[in-house]
């Protein structure tokens, strides 16, 4: 069984993307009835951009670590092309995860595309 990485872990232990965006135009959650991991997204969208994000997680610790990375990986990012992240790129960029844990990595981004939806621009 595959290891968390050391990325993974100092991204569970301090997420710097938690909390309520006070001032987002747009927020959704996703969760995983399976393991009743819940993550909601927050997202400030400005000219077609990303121009912030927080999460909340309910959940275990790869559902923090997948929601942390995610964030910073689509802030500034235009919305189409944050649209395009994947649970692979999610999973890259913690230096990978364990098979059993990659589930954690479709949360943010289904949140994410559910935001993007319902956001008054």
């Amino acid at each position: 069984m595959k290891m968390f990485t050391e990325e993974a872990i100092k991204r569970f232990r301090d997420p710097k993307n938690t909390g309520e965006l006070k001032s987002c135009n747009a927020a959704a959650s996703a969760g995983d009835p399976e393991c009743s991991d819940v993550i909601k997204i927050f997202i400030r969208l400005k000219d077609d951009k990303v121009e912030d994000a927080k999460f909340q997680v309910f959940g275990c610790p790869s559902a923090t670590a997948t929601a942390d990375v995610f964030i910073d990986m689509i802030k500034g990012k235009a919305v189409a092309e944050a649209l395009r992240i994947t649970q692979k790129d999610i999973s890259d960029a913690l230096g990978g995860m364990p098979i059993e844990q990659l589930h954690c990595s479709s949360l943010p981004i289904e949140a994410f595309r559910k935001a993007v939806g319902s956001c008054k621009r």
